[in-house]
């Protein structure tokens, strides 16, 4: 969580560590200038991440002693990518009753607490016994136009709800230091179980590796592919779309993305691209909420085969990881993620020889062993003497018609 009492980033944050993700105690900035936008070299040395550390803590694996408990219901607050955080905790505090009716009416209010700019909880219930039925923001952090609200409710067995301050550095924080964040309304029945799961990969059209292309790797002669990641609501560019993203909106709100003021700032929380931070962008956290980006798989097969031909290709320094590429395990909240493979293990023929190949690039979530569904997308290239020429990129007949016949079925 974000405390405006804090230094203005004066001095950056601690480095992140090579485990996948923000070090602990790692903030999104408040003020965007300074030391933070630029204390990342471009020539990091990127350490790829281990099995275990690909197998990312998800919400379903909170340890319930980090959390606030009453009557069967437990609370997570969460820190700014959305892992628990004992920071704010001892200014929370968790009300209840049992209604005539069978409902359960649980409050989570803040007692004494800082001028903080964020929070946000995960809210584990019995799906067995409950369904959350109404949720409804408290005033503590302001009123609609002071501050952006997020709920989620489709989750099973987890409500995930929260609020950011809007403009925290021109605004402030919280308004008052007691106060009531939210009320949830459970009735008593079980849940409605929507079939809504957090295991899940960037998905669908929108999450096309962006600017895919193939050159020939000058030091080896061999193809290369490129292309730049796209995970659509990871407005804070951990690789996970949640509801913390909100917070990036609620700092950049109102910001013109193509104004040459801070560009780079503006680029990700203005995700529908209409040029402008706005409530519109909070949709697309909620449409893709849960989808994790670990790296990529890359799959290779002859030019004008199935896929059932395909070979997956593997990764170059730990070939027993579960992908191809991984994902940048240091943390920088505006980087473009360019990605670059290079098939060394491509078979070799004559040197007048003419051959073509088609390589699919598929968004991979290591955690849960899933890839993104009609995210894929592929490039066939022909090598000739040395010489290489990209033939096409686009979705493939199978992954085409894979998705029509998702689609249909969906109507």
């Amino acid at each position: 969580m974000l405390l405006l009492a804090a230094p203005a980033f004066s001095q950056p944050p601690p480095a992140p560590p090579a485990t996948g993700g923000p070090s602990t105690g790692a903030r999104y900035p408040i003020g965007m200038s300074g030391p933070y936008a630029s204390r990342y070299p471009d020539d990091v040395q990127d350490i790829p991440p281990s099995l275990e550390q690909l197998d990312k803590l998800r919400v379903y694996d909170f340890d319930t002693k980090l959390g606030l408990y009453l009557d069967g219901f437990t609370v997570w607050v969460v820190d700014d990518f959305g892992m628990p955080d004992a920071t704010l905790q001892p200014y929370v505090r968790l009300t209840g009753r049992n209604m005539e009716n069978g409902d359960y009416h649980l409050v989570i209010s803040l007692w004494k607490a800082p001028s903080i700019t964020d929070l946000f909880f995960y809210v584990r219930y019995h799906d067995e016994q409950y369904n959350p039925r109404q949720i409804e923001p408290g005033s503590v952090f302001g009123f609609d136009g002071d501050r952006l609200w997020f709920t989620k409710l489709n989750v099973p067995g987890v409500v995930a709800t929260g609020m950011t301050r809007l403009r925290p550095d021109v605004t402030g924080g919280t308004k008052v230091d007691d106060g009531v964040v939210c009320e949830i309304v459970f009735e008593e029945r079980p849940a409605d179980l929507i079939p809504w799961w957090l295991d899940r990969a960037p998905d669908g059209r929108a999450n096309h590796a962006a600017n895919l292309t193939a050159y020939v790797d000058p030091d080896t002669g061999c193809p290369t592919l490129y292309w730049q990641e796209t995970n659509v609501g990871d407005y804070n560019n951990d690789g996970e779309v949640g509801m913390t993203d909100l917070i990036v909106i609620g700092r950049r709100y109102g910001r013109v993305s193509t104004d040459a003021v801070e560009d780079e700032w503006d680029r990700l929380p203005d995700g529908n691209h209409d040029g402008e931070v706005n409530r519109k962008d909070m949709w697309l956290i909620e449409d893709n909420f849960g989808s994790l980006l670990s790296g990529y798989r890359i799959y290779r097969r002859p030019a004008g085969s199935l896929r059932k031909k395909e070979v997956l290709l593997p990764h170059r320094t730990y070939p027993l990881l579960p992908l191809s590429v991984h994902r940048p395990t240091d943390w920088n909240p505006i980087r473009i993620n360019e990605y670059r493979y290079v098939d060394k293990d491509l078979p070799r023929f004559g040197a007048g020889a003419v051959a073509e190949w088609t390589y699919r690039v598929v968004p991979y979530n290591a955690a849960d062993d899933v890839e993104g569904q009609g995210s894929d997308l592929e490039i066939t290239v022909r090598l000739s003497g040395g010489l290489l020429s990209v033939l096409g990129v686009g979705e493939g007949r199978e992954g085409r018609e894979g998705r029509e016949r998702k689609d249909s079925r969906m109507r």
